[in-house]
C-alpha cells in the first residue's frame, strides 16, 4: 500500500528555489542560452515575450516534481546523499532522459540540444533531491 509522508514545506520550497536557480544559470549567457536558442529557434523577442508565463509554469512544475520526488525518496528509503543521488539519477534516466529523446528522433534536433535539456533536468533533479534529503 502506498502511504504519503507528511509534506515538508520548507524542503519543497527550498527545492523549488534551487531548481529555479539552476534553470536561471543553465539557460543564461554564462552557460547554454545561446546554443539552446539557436537550436530551438526561439529568438530573444519570442523568449522575452513568454518569460513571465514560462517562469510561473516552471515554478508550478518544480513544486509538483519536488513533492513527488520527496515521496519517492521516502518510499525508496533514501536517507543519505549517495542513495538520494542514485535514486534521483534512476528516476531521471527512466522517465526524463528517455522522454526527451523525441527531440532528437522526431524533431530532428541535434544531440547537443538533447544534452542541454536533459543535463539541465538531471542537475535540477539532483539538487532538489539532495535538498529534500538534507532538510528532512
Amino acid at each position: 500500500m502506498i502511504e504519503f509522508v507528511p509534506v515538508n514545506l520548507w524542503g519543497i520550497g527550498t527545492a523549488v528555489l534551487a531548481a529555479w536557480v539552476v534553470a536561471g544559470l543553465w539557460y543564461s549567457p554564462l552557460l547554454f542560452i545561446r546554443p539552446w536558442a539557436e537550436m530551438s529557434g526561439v529568438d530573444g523577442a519570442k523568449f522575452a515575450a513568454g518569460l513571465r508565463r514560462a517562469i510561473a509554469v516552471d515554478l508550478a512544475s518544480f513544486a509538483v516534481m519536488a513533492f513527488i520526488l520527496d515521496q519517492v525518496l521516502h518510499a525508496w528509503g533514501a536517507l543519505t546523499i549517495v542513495s538520494t543521488v542514485l535514486c534521483t539519477f534512476l528516476l531521471w534516466l527512466g522517465f526524463v532522459a528517455v522522454t526527451l529523446l523525441h527531440s532528437v528522433t522526431y524533431e530532428h534536433r541535434p544531440l547537443r540540444y538533447y544534452a542541454i535539456n536533459a543535463g539541465y533536468r538531471l542537475v535540477s533533479m539532483v539538487a532538489m533531491g539532495v535538498i529534500l534529503t538534507v532538510l528532512r
